[in-house]
């Protein structure tokens, strides 16, 4: 059972890393890291190796695989939705292709939530994102070429990752992580906050505003929840306290936001995505109940999105909401919003009422994080992206949580209700009648 348990253990590993958004898939089966190409046959290849490697884990665990379509009813939805989608898709083929690699990553998303104790879930995804993160340092140094960024931001780290931005939010799902084993002292503090340095250090570096913002937010999301559970004197003044600071926040920004942009390094078009959002708006009015195919509107040149492709070399909308409605329309837009309610409302009074507080504190966390990165990336129903799988188990465990809860609370209406219809007095009463017979009996 430990030799079983350590091969899945370096399942997860690998499957982690796989789809942390690095340029590893490339360079391990020969293609130009620089060049992106993830579509190519070697990188084809690669991840169905992946697949069959979670198809062998999943069948270890027949109990767990029964499990898997029933684990979140809006995650199943989700996929059939997007396989559906080849139906009217502008591109048939890619979409069912994509469509399958969307199902794996939500797949391993939702095994890894069924099949480890949330600490080792934890510390999974540390062990992955930090190999991720100590391969970024060592390409930086080694092949500046791959971990600097030479287009738009130049002498920008990137590391391992495509994109500098993708190693933001990479880092941001570390710290997220450490933030939460650290909290709940599940491994030693020499550990987790050298890590955390370590990740910061990558972000403040790579220039990743929405990285650095996200990875702070995340972290107070997930500690402020400890004021929740005491009692209303205080939660009051705890609530109190957070909201004003979000007003504060909400005002500041909006009157000075021109100079909070150029203090993150943005320009007042966000670099670009305003003029691509204009163009994205007209486009969603065109199909917007069922989208155009997932992942199909930015596919090849002779697209719709096919004037930003080729001279921007743009492949995504840059925003959650948008990119999710040219792919799925209003109807995925919709699944979407279950899953993102599920984590932040249930996340957040899990936290308050529940008795799995830590486990709901950090996926109210994941939606904070999610819900602020959707602004101006693509975070949704992605494939081959932590971002997703983390989402994916965050609402698996929250899903598991609230079915046990359920359990446990007809087991006690049940055990209540027996007790309440019993015989009353039969004990005593039998005690009592027993010892006349007896001593007639002697």
């Amino acid at each position: 059972m430990k030799i079983l348990d350590f091969l899945e253990k370096s399942i997860a590993v690998i499957g982690i890393i796989a789809f942390g958004g690095s340029v590893l898939p490339l360079m391990l089966t020969g293609g130009d890291p620089l060049a992106g190409d993830l579509e190519s046959s070697g990188v084809t290849m690669f991840y169905g190796g992946v697949y069959l490697l979670l198809l062998g884990a999943i069948a270890l665990r027949p109990a767990i695989a029964f499990q898997i379509p029933f684990a979140s009813p809006a995650l199943t939805m989700l996929i059939a939705f997007a396989f559906l989608t080849s139906l009217w898709s502008l591109f048939p083929d890619v979409t069912l292709r994509r469509s399958i690699a969307f199902l794996f990553t939500t797949v391993f998303g939702i095994w890894l939530g069924l099949r480890f104790r949330f600490p080792e879930i934890m510390r999974l995804i540390v062990v992955g994102l930090s190999a991720l993160m100590f391969i970024s340092f060592f390409m930086i140094v080694a092949m500046p070429d791959i971990g600097l960024d030479s287009a738009q931001h130049v002498g920008a780290w990137k590391g391992v990752f495509f994109q500098k931005n993708v190693t933001g939010r990479m880092m941001v799902w570390l710290i997220l992580c450490l933030v939460w084993l650290d909290w709940q002292k599940e491994q030693s503090r020499w550990v987790t906050r050298p890590l955390m340095l370590l990740a910061m250090l990558l972000i403040v570096m790579s220039q990743s505003g929405t990285g650095l913002i996200t990875s702070i937010l995340v972290s107070v999301a997930l500690l402020s929840t400890t004021f929740l559970r005491g009692s209303i004197r205080n939660f009051a003044p705890t609530m109190a306290l957070l909201t004003a600071l979000l007003v504060v926040m909400v005002t500041a920004g909006a009157t000075f936001w021109y100079d909070v942009l150029y203090a993150l390094g943005r320009d007042p078009t966000l670099t670009g995505r305003t003029v691509l959002w204009e163009h994205i708006v007209h486009s969603v009015w065109e199909r917007p109940l069922q989208g155009y195919g997932y992942a199909a509107y930015w596919f090849g040149f002779n697209g719709p999105g096919a004037s930003f492709t080729r001279d921007w070399g743009i492949t995504s909308a840059h925003s959650g909401w948008l990119e999710l409605t040219l792919d799925l329309g209003l109807v995925g837009v919709a699944l979407v919003l279950a899953v993102l309610a599920r984590l932040l409302f249930q996340g957040f009074f899990a936290a308050r009422y529940g008795n799995g507080r830590p486990e709901a504190a950090w996926s109210f966390a994941v939606g904070c994080a999610l819900l602020a990165v959707s602004v101006s990336e693509s975070v949704f129903a992605e494939r081959h992206s932590m971002n997703w799988v983390i989402a994916t188990i965050a609402v698996v465990r929250l899903v598991q949580q609230s079915r046990w809860q359920r359990l446990l609370n007809d087991r006690a209406a049940e055990h209540a209700r027996l007790h309440r219809h019993a015989p009353s007095g039969i004990g005593p009463a039998y005690a009592g009648r027993s010892r006349p017979l007896q001593a007639a009996r002697s």
